[in-house]
């Protein structure tokens, strides 16, 4: 479910729960996350501050959770990818699983170069929101 509608203890409560099964699983410290559907509010920030966590959104949705059409998707990405973007893709989908190695190896071709989210934005701000590098 989204986080604003849990308030403010519920939301403490998931953001909390979630590091500490990470931890506890081998995963480290937790230091970003991405709302569920990406619904946030000033209480979630203000929480993530408090909890030392960057909150994580997206710069091009793909929307293959809304169309399940490999070519449509390759298309999609390798046209509305820029530099710094954060591309948001639901491996859950067999249509994005296929479409992935042709959109990678187009984007390569186009320049980009593939990183994780923490080696883009660097040493981010808890509390702050980021959609691409430079945050928002």
């Amino acid at each position: 479910s989204a986080l604003p509608p849990l308030g403010a203890e519920g939301t403490r409560s998931q953001l909390q729960r979630t590091a500490d099964a990470v931890r506890a699983a081998g995963g480290g410290e937790v230091v970003l996350f991405r709302p569920p559907y990406g619904s946030s509010d000033a209480t979630v920030l203000a929480l993530a501050a408090d909890l030392g966590l960057s909150q994580v959104l997206w710069s091009v949705d793909s929307l293959d959770w809304q169309e399940r059409d490999t070519d449509l998707l390759i298309r999609r990405l390798l046209d509305e990818a820029e530099p710094g973007a954060i591309v948001l893709m639901h491996d859950i989908h067999p249509s994005t699983v296929r479409a992935t190695p042709a959109i990678l190896e187009g984007l390569l071709a186009q320049g980009f170069k593939m990183v994780t989210v923490s080696e883009l934005l660097g040493d981010p701000a808890p509390g702050t929101s980021y959609s691409a590098r430079g945050g928002s």
